[in-house]
C-alpha cells in the first residue's frame, strides 16, 4: 500500500485541494483512496477542524477517529503509535492513503511522522515573490530521500515567466523534484450562494433550494452606462448586488448567468423579478445593509474562501492536468 503525506510550511497553501484531488483521481483509476488528517488546525478542537467536512462532502469519507486534538504535537512514542493505530483503522480496504500533513509542524517532526507512517512526501508551497529555492531546499535537507518532490501552488498571472525562468531552474538545480507551477484561479476563489448569506445576514426569498452554487465573481448593478445585459454577460457564476427597488437590472442580470441576486437596503424585489427568478432557477436574498456596506462585507468573505465545493475539485483536477506533472504524482501511489 502506497502511502504519500503532503506537506507545506503555509496555512492554505492548497494541501487540502491536492489531498482530495488525487484521492478523487485515483478512484477515477478503479483504486481505492482513502484520505486522513492525523492533526487537526492550528487551534482548532478535533471536533471543528473544517477538513473533515470537506472530505466527507467531496469524497464521501467520514472521519473515524482523527484528526487528533492539536495539543497533542509533541510527537512522542505514545501520540505516534495512536496516529500508526489511526492509519491502521483508514487504510483497510485502501489501495493508497493520502495524508493531510500539518503546517504547525516544523521540517523535524514533519520528518519524524512522515518516517513512522512509512510515508513519500510531497512538499506544497504557496508562490510568494520571495520564495526562493534555496528556502524549499532545507526540506530537501531535512528529509532526504523521503521528500519526493515539490508543488508550487496560486502562481499569480503577471509572474509567471519570472517562475519558470528563474525560480524553477533554480529549484532543479537544488536537486529538488518539481512537480509543477499551478496557476491561480477564480474558480478555486469562489463560495457558495449559501455562505454567501450566512456571511452577509441575507434572507432567501427566492430559489433557496438552488443555494449550493458556487459564486466566482461578485459584480454591482447600476455601474455602467451600457445596457445591463452587456455589462452582466461579461461573468459567469456570479452574484449580483443591487437595490431592491432596481428591477430593470434585476432583470438584466437574470438575462444573463447569474448564481444569485443580493438585493440591499432591506427591499424585497417587485413580484414579475421573484417569478423570473424562480423560471431561471437563480437564488434571491435581502440584505439590510445598502451597496458599499454589503460590497466590504464580500470582499472579507473571498479571503476566507475554502476548498469545499464539487466545482473546485473538478477544477483542480484540470489545473493539475495542465499545469503540473500529474503522471508523476499518481505514479508515487503506485497508479
Amino acid at each position: 500500500m502506497a502511502v504519500l503525506y503532503v506537506a507545506s510550511e503555509d496555512e492554505g497553501a492548497g494541501k487540502t485541494a491536492l489531498c482530495a484531488t488525487l484521492a478523487r483521481l485515483v478512484a477515477d483509476q478503479g483504486r481505492r483512496a482513502a484520505v486522513f488528517k492525523p492533526l487537526s488546525g492550528e487551534g482548532l478542537a478535533q471536533d471543528s477542524d473544517p477538513d473533515v467536512a470537506v472530505y466527507e462532502k467531496l469524497l464521501g469519507q467520514a472521519a473515524e477517529g482523527w484528526p487528533l486534538a492539536a495539543s497533542d504535537r509533541r510527537l512522542d512514542a505514545d501520540f505516534l503509535g495512536r496516529i500508526e493505530s489511526v492509519l491502521a483503522d483508514v487504510s483497510a480496504g485502501a489501495d493508497v492513503v493520502i495524508i493531510e500533513g500539518s503546517s504547525a509542524l516544523s521540517r523535524e517532526r514533519t520528518e519524524r511522522l512522515a518516517r513512522a507512517l512509512g510515508a513519500s512526501v510531497v512538499l506544497v508551497a504557496r508562490y510568494e515573490h520571495d520564495l526562493s529555492a534555496g528556502g524549499l531546499s532545507g526540506w530537501k535537507q531535512q528529509m532526504g530521500e523521503l521528500l519526493a518532490g515539490v508543488l508550487i501552488n496560486g502562481l499569480t498571472v503577471h509572474m509567471g515567466h519570472e517562475a519558470r525562468t528563474h525560480l524553477m531552474p533554480a529549484v532543479e538545480s537544488e536537486g529538488l523534484t518539481s512537480f509543477g507551477l499551478v496557476p491561480e484561479d477564480r474558480r478555486l476563489l469562489g463560495v457558495s450562494v449559501r455562505q454567501l448569506a450566512d456571511h452577509l445576514g441575507g434572507r432567501f426569498i427566492v430559489c433557496e433550494e438552488k443555494a449550493d452554487a458556487l459564486v466566482e465573481h461578485v459584480m454591482v448593478g447600476g455601474m455602467g452606462m451600457d445596457p445591463g445585459e452587456y455589462y452582466f454577460i461579461e461573468r459567469e457564476n456570479k452574484a449580483v448586488i443591487s437595490r431592491g427597488d432596481r428591477p430593470d437590472i434585476h432583470m438584466s442580470a437574470l438575462a444573463t448567468p447569474t448564481a444569485c441576486l443580493v438585493l440591499t437596503k432591506g427591499i424585497e424585489p417587485i413580484e414579475y423579478v421573484k417569478y423570473e427568478a424562480e423560471q431561471e432557477e437563480v437564488s434571491v436574498m435581502v440584505v439590510e445593509t445598502d451597496t458599499l456596506e454589503t460590497m466590504g462585507a464580500v470582499d472579507s468573505l473571498i479571503d476566507r474562501a475554502r476548498f469545499d465545493h464539487p466545482l473546485k475539485l473538478e477544477r483542480y483536477g484540470e489545473l493539475l492536468k495542465q499545469h503540473g506533472d500529474l503522471p508523476g504524482l499518481l505514479g508515487l501511489l503506485g497508479i
